[in-house]
């Protein structure tokens, strides 16, 4: 009988997830975002991010006006599936229509969203442990390297070689934050009192650097450089839900 009732949940619990979906689909086309995104999300708790998801709360929150939570969901699907073709959709929509401003991928970003970090970590251990097994194998077992591991060898160092610039581009890419509020100044200094050298809008996005006294260096996507508080940026790097900026934090 409990076999029989386990069975019975599992059947539930896979045909609710298509049903939420459809749900804020459905919501989202009439024009309902708040309930489109209220759906969205409450999936995303309690079955975990994933790229489509993210997309679609990207959607809903840049309906509602809410940029920065918007870019941050659309940035984390693309680093989920970097050709995710919603956020894809989204982001350009931002950056033509929207008022945002993004930096430019370098040519390692680009390499790197081929694949996506996952899959380049994956590529890099196997192509490191296999470089380094058949380097010592012969060594601990003092015979010559046979045909074999040389061919071994040469696969997995071009693997690791190959790798790296995809592993350094996905690191700059998740290093990238997002301003979450309107007109946030930055600074020349690190300081409250410092000299506010430019601005940025609520959804851009910004190349960060290192921390002081509060305060993020970062790089805008003309290429100029601040200071900037850390509280008013979000980091790309996550898998959980852009902060809600509306509700007060706890003391």
């Amino acid at each position: 009988m409990s076999r029989h009732l386990s069975l019975l949940a599992l059947w539930v619990l896979g045909a609710t997830a298509p049903l939420q979906a459809g749900v804020g689909e459905a919501a989202y086309e009439r024009g309902d975002f708040v309930g489109a995104l209220q759906t969205w999300r409450a999936q995303a708790e309690a079955d975990g991010v994933t790229a489509e998801l993210l997309s679609a709360i990207g959607n809903a929150e840049w309906k509602l006006g809410h940029k920065g939570r918007a870019m941050i969901c659309w940035e984390r699907a693309l680093l989920l599936s970097p050709r995710d073709p919603v956020a894809l959709a989204g982001i350009k929509h931002a950056l033509g229509a929207g008022g945002t401003d993004r930096p430019t991928q370098t040519w390692s970003e680009n390499y790197a969203a081929f694949l996506g970090a996952d899959l380049w970590l994956i590529l890099g251990a196997i192509g490191f442990w296999g470089t380094l097994l058949a380097v010592l194998v012969p060594k601990l077992r003092r015979q010559p390297m046979g045909d074999w591991t040389q061919r071994i060898l040469i696969t997995s160092a071009t693997l690791f070689a190959l790798s790296i610039p995809g592993l350094y581009g996905a690191y700059t890419l998740a290093s990238r934050a997002v301003v979450r509020r309107t007109d946030v100044p930055v600074k020349l200094t690190p300081t409250v009192l410092g000299e506010a050298l430019n601005g940025t809008a609520e959804g851009d996005v910004l190349r960060t650097g290192r921390k002081l006294n509060g305060h993020t260096y970062v790089t805008s996507a003309d290429g100029k450089g601040g200071w900037v508080k850390s509280t008013e940026l979000e980091p790309i790097w996550g898998g959980a839900l852009p902060v809600n900026l509306d509700q007060p934090r706890a003391p």
